[in-house]
């Protein structure tokens, strides 16, 4: 993210109910902060006991939105993901 005189945060705290589950999203999506499609927005992610951290820094608002709805939408399909394969092994 270049400098720039705006500058927006969003802090999420995503439960994900277990250590090991938080570890396997955070693994499944930490790519995606090293390749970002924008150079709008950055985000750092980070996981602790059971809960995935995500910290969002924007240029505008508009840049803020959309990283939220991509991390929050692999976060989910991660989530839909594990929870498929756990029950088709249980």
């Amino acid at each position: 993210m270049k400098p720039s005189l705006v500058s927006l945060q969003a802090n999420l705290e995503v439960p994900m109910g277990s250590g090991e589950l938080a570890k396997i999203i955070y693994d499944a999506i930490i790519p995606e902060t090293r390749s970002a499609p924008s150079d709008r927005a950055e985000v750092k992610v980070s996981v602790r006991s059971s809960v995935l951290f995500l910290e969002i820094s924007a240029e505008d608002l508009t840049a803020l939105r959309a990283a939220m709805n991509s991390y929050l939408a692999w976060i989910s399909g991660c989530m839909r993901t594990v929870e498929s394969v756990a029950s088709q092994n249980p």
